[in-house]
Formats: C-alpha cells, structure tokens, sequence
C-alpha cells in the first residue's frame, strides 16, 4: 500500500493554497540582513484558565485507535511569529496532541518552518527542541486552509477519506483538528520529489505501480459507486457555476477573455460539448464500472521519496538489454500525500493529471504558473509508466471504454493491449484535468489589494488563549542595520503565484487539444490568442 507505517520528514507540500509546491522541510523564510519590517504589539502569556474552557471534541474515530480530537478554534495565521508560535502551543495542548501535550512547552524552543510552494493551504514543520532533554516530541506538520479553499473542498468528505486511507494505513496519521486547519503526522525521512526524479525511469516505474495499489486496494463504498460523474466531474460542474455565479462579475469581459483565450459563453458551451464526447467513447449504462480510488493530484510536490532510498538498487535489467525493469521491493519507498481531491474517478483521470504536472516548474522564480508543453512526457516515458501499472498484480482491466478491436486472449498480447487502451484514455482524458485545475485557479484568484490597505493599518486577532494587537504595513516599516535571521510574520500563502496566468496556461492546452479533437474550431478563438495555443500530440493507438 502507498504509506505504510511511515511518519512525515522534510517534505515539501500540494496544491496546497494547494498545489504542492517547494521546498525542504527546513523552509523557514530569511529576512534581509539589513532591512526587517518591525512590529508592534502586546504579548499575552498562554491562559490555562481559558483553555481549559474551550470545547474539545472527540470527533473522528479511527478503527482500533483513539479518537481525534477537534476544536472550534481559528488559528490566524498572520499573527507575527511568537504571537502564531504561542496560538500553536494552545491548539496543541487543548487537542491533546500525544507526546506533545503533556510537556512544559515554552516558545523559545518551538520551531516553525513553512515549506514553501503549497498553494491551496499553508504548511508547515513543527518541530520542538528543548536543550534539557534528550528525547524530543515528534515531528507535526500543520496544515492551515486558505481563504477560498471552502469552496473548493468538501473538509468533512476530506476526513471521511481519510478514516478510510487510515485503516488501510495508508497517508499521514491526523493528529488534531480545528476550525481552519489540522495536524499530521510529519513523514521522517522522506523528501518531496523534483521535476526531475518524476521523470526518471525506475521511479516512474514504481510511481506506476503505486498508483495501481491505490486504485485497486482502496474499495468504494456503495454511495461513491453511485455516483453520475466521477469526482472530478462533478467538482468541474460545481466549480463552474459556483464561478458564474460568485466570481464571474468581478471581471471584465476583456479579462475573462484574456484568461480563457475565447468569451466565457463560448467556454462553458466547451465544457459540457467537450464531457458528453469524452463520456459517449464509454459504455453510458455503466459508467459507474470505471470508478477507483484515485488520488487525482499526483504532482510531484505530493509524492515523496526516502531520503536514502537508491533507484539502481531495484533495476533487474540483464546486461545489454535496452529496456529498463524494476521489481516492486522497493515500492515502500515512495508514498504519497496530500488526498484533498481524492475520491470516485478513472484511473486515466490519475495518471494524465500526473503527466500533466511533468510540464510545471513550481519553484521557478519568474514564472511559476508557467506550462512548459515541450516537457510533457514522450510516447516511451508515458509507456515506460502505464506498462509498469497494467503489468503489476495484471488483471483484466475493468474499463468499458469502447475500442474497434476485441481483448486478445494470449496473455503477452492482452497486455499490450490494455496498456494501449489505457495510453488512448489518458489522452482523451488529459483535457478533463485542464478543466479541472483552470477553473480552480479562477477560484482561488483573488482580487488586486486595495492601495491603500497596503500603506498599513493596526490589526486586532483572538486568538486561542488572547487578543493580539499589532501593526502591519508600510506606516509600520522601520530600517535596521541589525542583522535578521527571520521575519515576524508566518506568511498565509504563495501570495505572488499568478492564478489568472495559471488558468491562462491551461486554457492554452485546452483550446489545442479541442481543436485537435475537432471539438473547436481556431476561428472559435480570437486570433490575437492564436500564438497562445499549445498544442500536445493528440495521436492514438488504433485498437
């Protein structure tokens, strides 16, 4: 299974305001040497009194493990650091956090690192060191939910996944809830992986593998069988007319036009021309056939590797040959994290979502929404992955999709044949995950700040155990020559990722694969927007 008994260590994040995006686990943002922003403000010290008046609830229950704990308390954030560190230091007792909560636990010794790149949420390292003993209180990871995630992701259906990936130890234990984030469990001794270790042979060989026992170990229960569109569907429906009707007046039609590369009717129109052709290559009566559990954003931000695991150590390769194989013994070392958008889908939803993040460089300084087409993976590296994922425990594949041909019955032909059937979905499928992941990012864009919020106003917090007031921007900016090792403030997000430039990228590959498709028409988009278009090879296997 993907996670098996293993503990959060510096990893780097998802798509998490949420796409996953940088660093290490040791990510804590340096300040200039010269200049430092100051703060004001009052300290209040932890209330014991108050804490012990809040309301802990054991809500969710793990099979054959002790209840979680959750609270309805707002961590906020973007309080300066000590006042976050003390706010952390309450949720942490007050939910009872194993190993942690019954500690004296003193500020100057709690270490907070934010690991950078995550877009949907905030992340980060929690880490306790107190130079008195030797044995310190494990690792947590902090998961803090950005402002618009709401309505992107259902948190109670979220848990209830979760519950289901615990028992099958699968992913990060949940360690403690509140209002607007959660702790986990930190995987020691696992690192998030690169752009470019996804695109190395042997992983993408065991990543394929993974990704099979996910799909296939993880059961669906009746009411997620019963679903009428897999989730990824039925999140793009949502999201679509949460859009129109929410976010779509505060853009101009020059705006939206410049995003979606065409009129915004014209879009929508697309979306659902674009479904009913992507659904009608299936058998309709059962669509419901090709539903498994599926992670459905395997970027490489949420997939992560044993710091000292060695790919050549799995090669079973016989000299001179020119293909690589790999055997499954060191599968354990690579897990995955990060279910936010898991749940019902097909299987080529996963694996062209994962193909697809091949194109992103999210650590990029300039252009981090930008979609590189030339890096989307060859005809061998999508084979070298898919052969790995049908050949692993092989069974028939459950997937009505429609072909000329029938199933051979040799064994070695029928594997190539469910290996280019799979190939055929996944391109077909490919444009599903645009969809997806452009309408998520027009959500999750938010408005250009006020100029003059940006000149600085006093703010007011309550916190979990007090009120902190302090002052923030520009009017409060004061230039030292003292050194600085970290800035006061745990910032929220990615605050300088570009969602409308992201959207705008995926619109590009939409509008190339639908005119490739036939589903679209050049002249359906402005042809100022002509030299936009990205186009992928759209070439299938004729089976």
């Amino acid at each position: 299974m993907l996670s098996a008994d293993i503990t959060p260590s510096s990893h780097r994040v998802s798509r998490s305001r949420s796409k996953t995006r940088t660093s290490t686990a040791a990510n804590s943002r340096s300040a200039s040497s010269s200049r430092r922003p100051s703060f004001s403000g009052s300290r209040r010290s932890l209330s014991s009194s108050l804490l012990s008046r809040l309301n802990i609830n054991p809500s969710v229950e793990f099979s054959g493990e002790k209840p979680i704990n959750s609270i309805n308390v707002h961590l906020d954030n973007s309080l300066p650091r000590d006042f976050f560190k003390q706010e952390l230091l309450g949720l942490i007792k007050a939910l009872k956090i194993s190993k942690w909560h019954k500690r004296q636990l003193t500020v100057d010794n709690l270490e907070v690192n934010r690991i950078l790149g995550a877009l949907t949420n905030s992340i980060y390292k929690i880490e306790y060191n107190d130079p008195l003993t030797l044995v310190q209180p494990p690792l947590l990871l902090l998961r803090v939910y950005g402002k618009n995630v709401d309505n992107l992701i259902d948190r109670d259906l979220e848990l209830n996944i979760l519950i289901k990936l615990s028992a099958k130890r699968i992913g990060p234990k949940l360690l403690g809830i509140f209002t607007n984030g959660r702790f986990e469990q930190f995987l020691e001794g696992f690192v998030t992986m690169s752009k470019l270790e996804i695109r190395d042979t042997v992983i993408s060989q065991i990543l394929g593998r993974r990704m099979k026992d996910l799909h296939y170990q993880v059961e669906l229960d009746e009411n997620e069988r019963g679903l009428e569109f897999p989730v990824a569907w039925l999140q793009i429906l949502k999201w679509l007319l949460l859009f129109e009707k929410d976010y779509l007046p505060s853009f101009s039609k020059a705006q939206i036009e410049e995003t979606l590369l065409m009129p915004f009717e014209t879009f929508r129109n697309l979306v659902f021309t674009y479904r009913d052709w992507l659904f009608g290559k299936y058998d309709t009566e059962r669509l419901s056939d090709n539903y498994k559990f599926c992670h459905n954003d395997t970027q490489y931000g949420n997939l992560l590797l044993k710091d000292l695991f060695d790919p050549l150590s799995v090669i079973q390769t016989d000299a001179g040959s020119s293909t690589i194989t790999t055997s499954n013994k060191g599968d354990s070392n690579l897990a995955v994290i990060d279910f936010e958008y898991s749940g019902p889908n097909f299987p080529a939803y996963d694996i062209a979502d994962h193909f697809s993040e091949w194109m992103s460089d999210y650590h990029d300084l300039d252009k981090p929404y930008f979609i590189h087409d030339n890096k989307y993976p060859t005809n061998q590296e999508q084979l070298n992955l898919l052969r790995s994922y049908v050949e692993y425990k092989f069974e028939v594949s459950s997937s009505n999709f429609k072909t000329e041909t029938k199933a051979p019955e040799d064994p070695t032909a029928l594997i190539d044949f469910e290996v280019k059937k799979l190939y055929n979905e996944i391109i077909y499928w490919r444009s599903t995950v645009q969809f997806f992941w452009l309408i998520w990012g027009l959500i999750q864009h938010e408005p250009e700040q006020d100029p003059a919020d940006a000149l600085g106003s006093t703010s007011e917090s309550r916190g979990v155990s007090s009120t902190y007031e302090f002052s923030t921007g520009m009017n409060n900016l004061k230039i030292s020559n003292e050194s600085a090792i970290e800035e006061d403030l745990i910032t929220s997000t990615d605050d300088d990722f570009d969602y409308l430039k992201y959207s705008q990228q995926k619109a590009a590959l939409i509008v190339g694969d639908m005119i490739s498709f036939g589903l679209l028409s050049i002249s359906d988009v402005p042809a100022n927007h002509h030299n936009k278009i990205k186009f992928l090879d759209t070439q299938v296997f004729k089976i």
